[in-house]
């Protein structure tokens, strides 16, 4: 092969190979899937009052660090299931266990000021003070 044939023939193969995998590597990065986002926990902090729908008044003071959660839950005329709860909030989304171990509360729904959900059958509706 004459070299005036085969310089610019090599030059061109490295520039193709060159081109191929600065392409492929961009390819790549751009096809990996992006990371998921991990809402942060929801605000449940403070004092929450309202009532079973039909049922006794509630109460709930709640601290929160990060999405771990502590308080004390108050169910009028039910000293037997009222308490110390611990629980943990993940997104909108907070659950509750009793300290006593007597039982937990099923996911409740928090927006904003308000956490509602389904206890025992029934629903609950909960509010902040301020």
């Amino acid at each position: 092969m004459s070299k005036r044939v085969a310089v610019p023939l090599a030059c061109l193969v490295i520039v193709a190979v060159a081109g191929c995998a600065s392409s492929k590597s961009r390819s790549a990065s751009s096809t990996a899937p992006p990371s998921a986002a991990v809402p942060a926990p929801a605000d449940v902090s403070g004092m929450w009052t309202g009532q079973e729908v039909g049922g006794p008044a509630v109460s709930m003071t709640l601290k929160q660090t990060g999405a771990k959660v502590t308080g004390n839950l108050d169910i009028a005329g039910r000293p037997d299931i009222s308490g110390p709860v611990v629980g943990k909030v993940e997104g909108n989304t907070l659950k509750l266990e009793q300290r006593s171990g007597y039982g937990s509360e099923p996911f409740l729904n928090v927006n904003g000021d308000r956490i509602t959900g389904i206890v025992a059958g029934t629903t609950l509706n909960l509010r902040r003070t301020r």
